[in-house]
């Protein structure tokens, strides 16, 4: 939230330097992001000036040239903004003048010399507003410095959820007024009332009050909308908002200054005038402000007439009552409202305002008596609006104060620090708490004010009062006693493990959020249907050998099918941040893929990360949590290396991904594992492997099963994620390595005898993975093989065709004898053998 520090002044006296004050107010809990100074670098280059001629550029469609006059010269200006008249005074870049990172010259455009640029507020830094220059006060004097007229220093806090009186200028003051001792000076409405009565010109209904607990209206006639006085224009810029008419930025002006979201509805347009604060209607829908058509749940409270909604209560209003030009009588619309009620419809809509952001924080039920009362005299003065006589104010339950019985003890048990009474009741009495000491002295009754719904008991008290005397003032101790028992946590220890062998072999470790969408997640299928859906539940572990099937279209290209993300069983969040926040994710691999995208824009080197985290996968049963897989992904894309000559740097492939998963299957000393063929909807067909481990199933027996995937990500999808380079991705379980992973390291001895060496040259089908025939071989080979290792691949000529030549080197050791050679040729032929049976494997000629 910005504050101007001029508009804090109008509530209370500030002495001290912005820097002092932020600080102040940072140490007692109201933390200051930043200070802005408006106007800090305009210098005497951006003056003040006035157009005395405005004409159109021939041959452009939106240019305009104008002279402008400063008081000492007139000079000619190039113009595209679309709300620029003659006789405007507006803001003056001369040449010389640095906006943002331009300076400001003399050029020539569409042969006309301009030598400046007038400013929209966007380019001054006083808002986001670029849609036309900012036209100053038609009193305002040419040729100033537009610093000595527009300069402003603006506090930006951060306002925590808890704090919703904070969300005010009027709020904020309290607090300087409390921590500096000053007096706070309140607004004073003084309203002069006449003409029919608003009890009978509007009557208001509310058939939830659990979610309004309090709804106000009063009825402002005779108003003429204009643009609002100077001042408060440069307020409202200022503290972020954009000046639209006299009649909105009243409404915008009372809730930054008091904090109480006001709504404005043309009376005439409200049939029976009749407002009726309820839940919607199953399939209802509402036209907002924003010309968008939203469709509403029966959750969501709506402000409605009879004939149907004009708001949507606490967050936007709808355009069918909404001020216009032609409006002449103003219903002002002052309520509370159930801040969770609010948050939800917020979130579900994805609509976040400014109303509904102080509503969700939970505001004081008395406040909207205060706010419609400030507003109503603002529309007097600046509107020429009549304030008809009394308020239509609808209160089933008036807020109670809440009253804590406090002992200056608690201070001390949960600070340390001693305090006397007179330092609690001053330290509470200047934040607005009435205090009640008892006749000893210790203990003594608080009744918290109604803006002030965080303070629940006497814990609350006790950092008020701490934060008023600083925090600071707290003294250190040592603890006593004897230290806690550390706690074991096996897998804090093993993922540390998988981190620091990852890191070792290159990568660079990621951390994402959980949170995902489904849509963003079906973004991994090359082709979203709901047969490929599964893998996000199931992949990468337990995924088939099955190819997935894609959808011929008529001209024989491949089409995707129609999918609903919102089908994917996953863990829905029920009150999500945002709808693309909505849901756990299934898989590491989305954030994975997200991250390379992000990166591939910004660096051209290769991209190597890993990320370990979880997966969350449902269960059975409506209540049941989840399944939560510790899970390790590895992503690559871009150059394998880095090289000072460019067309030497070779990309990464499949092998680099496989060897970064070896590394951490060696680290772990797991030497019984497999990489099998596999076909699955987010990997490029033929070139994605299963990572297999072995799995006890029962008490001698071991099968390979499925601990992760790992291949190159199929085409469709690394578009999707517009990646230059191929990428490549892998997903481990955790769990499942874990279990394959040794609980002990067994060694034996290097034997002293001599090793033989055997090459093996076969000739088999190409659709035999290399694997099975790697693991035959060790089958067959007895103990006296010691290892098998592949080191050609061939296919051509003179291979058949549908066939490959695989070449394995085998060595044959003994730890007793020296193998002869009829020992090793005889075993080398009950291999060849058992190849040729089992998969028709000859030796190559």
């Amino acid at each position: 939230m910005r504050v101007p520090l001029s508009w804090l002044k109008d509530y209370v006296d500030i002495t001290m330097s912005p820097e002092e004050l932020a600080h102040t107010l940072t140490m007692a809990g109201l933390e200051v992001e930043a200070i802005d100074y408006i106007g800090k670098d305009w210098g005497d280059k951006i003056i003040t000036a006035q157009i005395i001629h405005l004409e159109k550029v021939p041959g452009s469609d939106h240019l305009n040239y104008t002279r402008v006059v400063t008081g000492t010269e007139e000079l000619g200006v190039i113009c595209g903004a679309p709300n620029i008249q003659q006789g405007d005074k507006v803001p003056l870049a001369l040449p010389g003048a640095k906006i943002g990172d331009i300076t400001i010259t003399e050029a020539r455009k569409m042969n006309y010399i301009s030598q400046g640029m007038l400013c929209s507020p966007r380019e001054l830094g006083m808002g986001n507003d670029h849609s036309g220059i900012y036209i100053l006060d038609p009193h305002t004097e040419v040729g100033q410095k537009l610093v000595d007229l527009l300069g402003e220093v603006v506090l930006e806090f951060s306002i925590k959820a808890h704090r919703g009186d904070l969300s005010s200028v009027v709020g904020i003051a309290r607090e300087v007024a409390a921590l500096t001792g000053q007096p706070l000076r309140m607004p004073q409405p003084v309203l002069h009332e006449q003409g029919t009565p608003t009890e009978e010109m509007v009557r208001v209904t509310i058939e939830d009050p659990d979610l309004c607990p309090r709804y106000t209206a009063r009825i402002i006639s005779g108003v003429k909308l204009g643009p609002s006085p100077d001042w408060m224009g440069r307020r409202l810029l200022a503290a972020g908002m954009r000046p639209i008419n006299n009649v909105v930025d009243v409404i915008n002006y009372v809730m930054l200054e008091l904090g109480q979201p006001l709504h404005g509805f043309d009376y005439n347009l409200i049939p029976e005038q009749h407002i009726i604060v309820r839940r919607a209607h199953e399939k209802e829908t509402i036209k907002t402000l924003d010309d968008v058509t939203r469709k509403l749940t029966p959750d969501m409270l709506l402000i409605t007439d009879p004939k149907g909604p004009t708001a949507i209560a606490g967050v936007m209003g709808a355009a069918v009552s909404e001020v216009n030009d032609k409006t002449d009588t103003v219903l002002l619309e002052a309520a509370n409202f159930q801040g969770s009620s609010v948050r939800r419809t917020s979130v579900k809509l994805g609509l976040r305002t400014d109303a509904s952001s102080r509503y969700e924080k939970g505001l004081d039920r008395e406040l909207v008596n205060i706010g419609s009362l400030r507003a109503c005299q603002l529309l007097e003065e600046l509107a020429g609006g009549s304030v008809h006589p009394g308020v239509v104010d609808c209160y089933p339950k008036p807020a109670q104060r809440r009253v804590i019985s406090f002992s200056i003890d608690e201070v001390e048990w949960l600070t340390s620090m001693k305090v006397t009474q007179t330092e609690v009741v001053n330290a509470l009495t200047a934040l607005g708490f009435a205090v009640k000491p008892d006749e000893q002295g210790k203990t003594m009754l608080v009744t918290v004010p109604t803006y002030r719904n965080d303070i629940e008991e006497g814990a609350d008290l006790v950092e008020e009062v701490i934060r008023l005397i600083g925090y600071d003032k707290i003294p250190s101790t040592i603890p006593t006693g004897p230290l806690p028992e550390p706690m074991h946590d096996d897998w804090f220890e093993r993922e540390q493990e998988v981190r620091n062998l990852l890191i070792g072999a290159g990568l660079n470790e990621i951390v994402t959020y959980s949170l995902t969408s489904r849509a963003r997640m079906v973004n991994l299928l090359a082709y979203a249907n709901a047969d490929t859906a599964r893998y996000l539940l199931q992949a990468p572990v337990g995924a088939n050998n099955a190819a997935h099937q894609a959808v011929e279209s008529s001209n024989g290209t491949t089409a995707v099918a129609t999918f609903d993300p919102r089908s994917i069983p996953a863990v829905v969040l029920a009150n999500a941040l945002s709808s693309d926040m909505e849901a756990l994710r299934l898989t590491l691999m989305s954030s994975l893929m997200e991250t390379l995208q992000e990166n591939s824009k910004r660096n051209k080197a290769g991209l190597r990360f890993f990320e370990v985290g979880r997966r969350y996968l449902p269960t059975d049963g409506a209540n049941s949590l989840p399944d939560e897989r510790r899970t390790a992904g590895i992503a690559l894309c871009g150059p394998a290396e880095i090289s000072w000559i460019e067309e030497l740097a070779r990309p990464a492939d499949f092998y680099d991904l496989k060897g970064a998963v070896e590394t951490l299957l060696e680290g772990l000393k797991i030497t019984n594992y497999r990489f099998t063929p596999t076909q699955h909807p987010s990997f490029h067909p033929g070139r994605c492997a299963l990572l297999e481990l072995p799995r006890r199933v029962g008490e001698n027996e071991e099968v390979f099963s499925p601990a992760g995937v790992l291949g190159e990500m199929h085409p469709l999808v690394q578009q999707r994620y517009d990646l230059p380079h191929r990428a490549y991705l892998a997903e481990i379980d955790l769990e499942r390595l874990y279990a394959a992973a040794p609980a002990r390291t067994a060694y034996q001895p290097l034997s002293r005898h001599q090793e033989l060496t055997r090459d093996l040259a076969l000739v088999v089908a190409q659709d035999v993975p290399a694997q099975d025939i790697h693991d035959a071989i060790l089958r067959n080979g007895g103990e006296l093989l010691r290892s098998a290792t592949l080191f050609d691949v061939y296919t051509g000529e003179p291979i058949p065709s549908g066939k490959k030549s695989l070449t394995y080197s085998l060595v044959y050791q003994s730890q007793e004898r020296t193998l002869t050679d009829a020992e090793a040729n005889a075993l080398q032929e009950q291999i060849i053998q058992a190849l040729n049976k089992d998969f028709g494997a000859v030796l190559r000629s």
